[in-house]
C-alpha cells in the first residue's frame, strides 16, 4: 500500500513539474511577450470611433489646436484649466504630425495616441514586473493590464490619465533597471545607467505635467529607492546618490506647478474628512481596477471583486519567487529584516499601491473631491493588476492547479467585462450625433436659413469640431454668448438681446439650442425658457448627455420657400377651411428602435404646410400617422404644448397664408422593416398621403 501511495505521489508531483517546466519554457519566449501585447493592441484598437468624443476630449482638442507657447504659457498657471502642459503639447504635435496624412481630423488617428501609450504601458509593466517578480509573473500581470476594461477605455480616451500612468510605469523601470548596471564595470556599464536615470527623470516630469494627481507617487518613490540601493546586502551608496540627485532635480522642476496647484484647489474644492469611507473607497478603487462597470448583476459583480481582492491579498502577503541571493542568518534582527524587505517586491508594490491611496486619503481633509472620479487614480490601476498576478503565481507554487484556475478564471472574468465598453449604455455626451441631427435637418431645408445656439459657450468646441466634419461649421452659424451665471434678473438685459439678434440678424427659419452642462450657470434654463416662450418648438432630441431643442422662428410665409426633393404636393382638403399645400419626410429612412436620440423607439420626423382657405372658427386637432399598406397604425405624432398648432392655432390662421408645421411621429419599437406610409390627418376626417418612409 505504502509504494502504490508513494508511486502516486511520485506521479502527481512529477505531473506538476512537468506543467511548471511547460509554463517556464512557453513564458520564457519572447515571443510570449508578443502575445500578450497583441491582445493589448486588439482591445485598444477595436472600434476607436464608436465613442463620439465628449466635452473633455474637446478640450484637449481645442488646447491642441492653440499655440505651443500659448499652451505652455497658460496652462502652467492652472487657472483656465486645472492640467498642466506636457499632454496638451503631446496632442498638439501629434496632431501636426497627423496633418501629413490627412487624418488631422480623423477620431480614431487622434486617439491612437493614447493608444499607443497603453501599449506602453503593457510593455513597461511586463518589464517590471519581471525584473522583480518573475518571468510568469511579469506576463500574467501584462496580459491583466491588457484586458483591464478601465485601462483599455481610457486607453481610447483623449485625456491625459493614461499617459500620465504609463510614464509612471517606465520611470519605476527605468529606477529599478538602473540598479542592474555597475559603472565600476566600465563605461558601457556606466553610460547605460546615466540613460536609465535620465529615463527616470524624464518619464517622471512627463507624468508630473501631465497629471497632478502623479505627485501622490513621489514619497513612495523616495523610500523604494532606498530600498533598491539596500538590495544585495549592500548599500549602493552611489545608486542612492545618483537617485536622490534625479529625484532632487524633478522635484525642483515640479515646485512651481505644486504651488500653483495647491493655492488653486484650496480656494475651489471644499474640505473633507480625512480617511472618510476609507474601506468603501478602498472597494470602489478595486472595483474601477478590475471589473469597473460590467454589466452583470450585483451578485457575480460582488463575487468577481472579492475574487480579485483575495488575489491582491494574496500578492502582497504570501512569498512569491525563491532568490538566490545573500543569506542574512549571521546578521543583527533589525538589519536582518530591512535586507529582506529591500531584497523582495511586494514591499515595493505595498508602497507603489498604498502610497498614493494614503496620501489620497489624507488630502480628503482639505478636499473633499479627491476620489470622486473613477479615473483619478488610473495610475495605480496597474500595480494593483500586478499584485493580482503575483497572487496567482505565489498560489501556484504551493498548488499549481489552483494556480492555473486562479489566472484563467482572473482572465476570463477581465475579458468578459470588456464588452460594455462598446455599447450604447457608456455613451457619455454623444455630440457626434448632435451634429449629424442638425446636419441633416439642415440639409433637408435648402431654403430655410438656419443657426444654432450653444449653452453654455464653452461647450462649442464640442459640437464645432463634429459640424466641421459635416462640412457645415462654416455655414452654420453657431451663438454661444451665454456662459456666466444666470439670473431671472438678466432674462431682459442679457438673454433676450442676443436670441432676438439672431432671428433679426438672420432672419433664421430654424434656430437650435444644444445645452449641456447648465449647473452653476443657467440652473433654472432660463435661455431655454425665453425661447420657448417667444417661438414654438418643432422637435425634441436626446443624445445622450445633450438636450437639443428646435425652433420655428418663423412659421408664418406668403409662399412655400424652397423645398427639398422629397417634397410631394397634395394641395388636398385635409379639414374645411384647411389645405395641405405641401409636405416632407425629413427623416426618410428610420429605425424601429433607437439608442442614439430618444430610446427606446424610433422618431419619423414630418414638415408639412398648410394653407388656411377661409377663415377657420372651429378647431381641429391636427396628427401624422404611419400606416402599413393594410391600414395598421404604427406610429402616432407626439403631443407638444408648445408646437406650432399650440402657439398659432388655426382659429388664428389669415386666409392665404401658409403655416409650417413640423411633428414627430413616434415608432412602436415592434414596427417591422419595410415601407410605410406617411399619412397627415385632422380629427374626424380621413386624411391625406404625404408619401413613404422606409423602416428598418
Amino acid at each position: 500500500m505504502s509504494s502504490r501511495n508513494s508511486s502516486s505521489q511520485g506521479s502527481i508531483t512529477n505531473s506538476a513539474s512537468s506543467r511548471i517546466a511547460l509554463w517556464q519554457r512557453l513564458s520564457s519566449s519572447f515571443p510570449a511577450d508578443l502575445v500578450v501585447l497583441a491582445a493589448a493592441a486588439c482591445t485598444r484598437f477595436w472600434r476607436l470611433e464608436f465613442h463620439s468624443f465628449w466635452f473633455d476630449e474637446a478640450v484637449s482638442l481645442a488646447w491642441a489646436r492653440a499655440d505651443a507657447a500659448d499652451i505652455l504659457r497658460i496652462t502652467l498657471q492652472l487657472s483656465r484649466d486645472k492640467h498642466p502642459p506636457a499632454y496638451y503639447l503631446a496632442l498638439h504635435y501629434w496632431q501636426g504630425l497627423l496633418e501629413w496624412f490627412g487624418a488631422a481630423e480623423s477620431d480614431a488617428a487622434l486617439r491612437t495616441l493614447g493608444v499607443l501609450m497603453g501599449l506602453l504601458m503593457v510593455w513597461g509593466i511586463i518589464r517590471l514586473a519581471t525584473e522583480l517578480s518573475g518571468r510568469v509573473t511579469g506576463l500574467l500581470a501584462g496580459l491583466f493590464v491588457a484586458l483591464a476594461p478601465f485601462l483599455v477605455w481610457y486607453s481610447q480616451e483623449l485625456r491625459m490619465f493614461q499617459p500620465a500612468a504609463t510614464a509612471i510605469v517606465w520611470a519605476l523601470f527605468f529606477m529599478v533597471d538602473a540598479r542592474r548596471h555597475d559603472p565600476s564595470q566600465g563605461r558601457p556599464a556606466a553610460l547605460s545607467r546615466l540613460l536609465r536615470w535620465l529615463g527616470f527623470a524624464a518619464a517622471l516630469i512627463l507624468s508630473l505635467y501631465s497629471y497632478l494627481y502623479a505627485a501622490f507617487f513621489l514619497p513612495g518613490l523616495g523610500l523604494s529607492l532606498i530600498l533598491l540601493a539596500c538590495r544585495g546586502g549592500a548599500v549602493d551608496r552611489r545608486y542612492l546618490l545618483e537617485g536622490s540627485t534625479a529625484l532632487a532635480i524633478v522635484a525642483a522642476l515640479f515646485l512651481p506647478l505644486a504651488r500653483n496647484a495647491w493655492l488653486v484647489n484650496s480656494a475651489e474644492n471644499p474640505p473633507g474628512a480625512a480617511f472618510a469611507d476609507f474601506l468603501p473607497n478602498l472597494w470602489l478603487q478595486l472595483k474601477i481596477f478590475t471589473v469597473w462597470l460590467a454589466s452583470w448583476s450585483t451578485g457575480p459583480k460582488i463575487a468577481a471583486v472579492s475574487f480579485f481582492a483575495f488575489l491582491v491579498a494574496a500578492g502582497l502577503t504570501l512569498p512569491g519567487k525563491e532568490r538566490r541571493g545573500p543569506q542574512f542568518g549571521d546578521q543583527p534582527l533589525a538589519r536582518s529584516l530591512f535586507q529582506r524587505l529591500a531584497a523582495g517586491d511586494q514591499v515595493l508594490l505595498w508602497l507603489w499601491i498604498g502610497g498614493p491611496l494614503l496620501i489620497g486619503n489624507l488630502l480628503l481633509a482639505a478636499n473633499a473631491a479627491i476620489f470622486r472620479e473613477d479615473r483619478y487614480f488610473l495610475f495605480v490601476a496597474p500595480f494593483v493588476l500586478w499584485g493580482a498576478a503575483r497572487g496567482v503565481g505565489a498560489i501556484g507554487r504551493r498548488w499549481t492547479s489552483a494556480g492555473i484556475c486562479s489566472g484563467v478564471i482572473a482572465v476570463a472574468l477581465l475579458a468578459a467585462a470588456l464588452p460594455v465598453l462598446w455599447t450604447p449604455w457608456m455613451f457619455r455626451e454623444n455630440w457626434r450625433a448632435t451634429a449629424e441631427y442638425i446636419s441633416a435637418y439642415r440639409q433637408s431645408s435648402p431654403g430655410f436659413v438656419t443657426a444654432a445656439v450653444i449653452h453654455p459657450y464653452f461647450v462649442l468646441p464640442a459640437l464645432e469640431w463634429y459640424l466641421r466634419r459635416e462640412s457645415t461649421a462654416d455655414e452654420l452659424p453657431i451663438f454661444g454668448n451665454f456662459g456666466d451665471t444666470l439670473t431671472p434678473e438678466k432674462s431682459d438685459s442679457i438673454i433676450a438681446p442676443h436670441l432676438q439678434k439672431i432671428s433679426a440678424d438672420l432672419g433664421a427659419d430654424t434656430v437650435w439650442l444644444v445645452q449641456r452642462h447648465l449647473a452653476g450657470v443657467d440652473d433654472q434654463r432660463l435661455v431655454q425658457a425665453w425661447m420657448d416662450a417667444n417661438y414654438p418648438l418643432i422637435t425634441e432630441q436626446y443624445p445622450t448627455g445633450i438636450h437639443v431643442r428646435g425652433y420655428a422662428v418663423r412659421h408664418r410665409y406668403q409662399e412655400l420657400p424652397e423645398l427639398s426633393d422629397r417634397t410631394v404636393f397634395p394641395n388636398a382638403q385635409l379639414f374645411p377651411g384647411i389645405e395641405l399645400a405641401a409636405c416632407e419626410i425629413v427623416t426618410p429612412v428610420v429605425a424601429a428602435r433607437d439608442v442614439i436620440y430618444h430610446p427606446p423607439s424610433g422618431w419619423v420626423h414630418v414638415r408639412f404646410w398648410l394653407r388656411a382657405i377661409k377663415a377657420i372658427g372651429e378647431e381641429p386637432t391636427i396628427f401624422a400617422l404611419i400606416q402599413s399598406d393594410d391600414g395598421n397604425v404604427w406610429g402616432r405624432s407626439l403631443e407638444r404644448s408648445g408646437d406650432v398648432l399650440a402657439v398659432y392655432p388655426p382659429a388664428l390662421w389669415q386666409p392665404g397664408e401658409l403655416v409650417r408645421v413640423e411633428l414627430d411621429v413616434n415608432l412602436n419599437p415592434l414596427t417591422r422593416p419595410g415601407s410605410y406610409n406617411v399619412k397627415v390627418e385632422a380629427a374626424g376626417e380621413f386624411g391625406v398621403p404625404c408619401g413613404r418612409v422606409q423602416i428598418e
